[in-house]
């Protein structure tokens, strides 16, 4: 009998793919750590979020507390509901005086802060030179120039020929104290020497200074 040749069939190549398949098991899929550290994250955010208001709450300016509280009236200026004492300072008036909130007792105090780049500043200058004299006897007028250079200062004053005290704010100590954000901002000071009300922003008629002053006389 004659011997047949032999052939050894080779393996099916999709047969063989799938074996080595079948040998070489995946490694499994990495867990993902999004989710093991974006809660501990979310929890940090609040928390600092909180300390920071508590913060703000504890160490903000006077002026800055004391605004958070309050009613806006028909003039568009915000009313203290509970006035507090308003902080005390000494201004240097340009011409030379000494202007100090605590010796205005028993006046009603207007705290105008300006600068002379300001074109609000500009708009209502004329009318609160006007109002100096139409307020009554009981009110008393200064001025605060922050954010300025002296020479720009004095020839604002002589432009709009401003009739009351007015000094600059050396370090900023005075706008810091008062919460002072922008200019300008008028501020009203009772009798007492509490602070009841404040407008952010330029005045835009003696009337609405005069809802602010009679707020101060309640």
């Amino acid at each position: 009998m004659q011997d047949s040749d032999t052939t050894v069939p080779e393996d099916h190549p999709e047969q063989t793919a799938a074996n080595d398949n079948a040998a070489v098991a995946a490694p499994p899929l990495p867990r993902s750590r999004f989710g093991s550290f974006v809660v501990p994250l979310v929890a940090l955010i609040l928390v600092g979020s909180l300390l920071g208001l508590l913060a703000y709450a504890l160490l903000a300016p006077e002026g800055a507390r004391v605004r958070q509280g309050g009613r806006v009236n028909s003039s568009g200026a915000l009313v203290l509901e509970k006035g507090k004492i308003a902080g005390d300072f000494t201004l240097k008036t340009f011409d030379g005086q000494e202007f100090r909130l605590s010796d205005q007792r028993g006046k009603i105090v207007l705290v105008n802060f300006w600068a002379s780049w300001c074109g609000p500043c500009r708009q209502e200058m004329p009318l609160l030179t006007t109002a100096r004299g139409a307020l009554g006897d009981d009110v008393v007028m200064v001025g605060v120039n922050v954010w300025d250079t002296d020479a720009d200062a004095r020839t604002f004053l002589d432009t709009y020929e401003v009739n009351y005290p007015t000094g600059p704010d050396s370090g900023e100590k005075i706008a810091v104290d008062y919460g002072v954000s922008g200019v300008p901002e008028t501020f009203v000071v009772d009798a007492e020497g509490n602070m009841v009300a404040h407008l952010p922003g330029a005045v835009t008629s003696i009337r609405q200074l005069q809802d602010m002053v009679d707020e101060a006389r309640k």
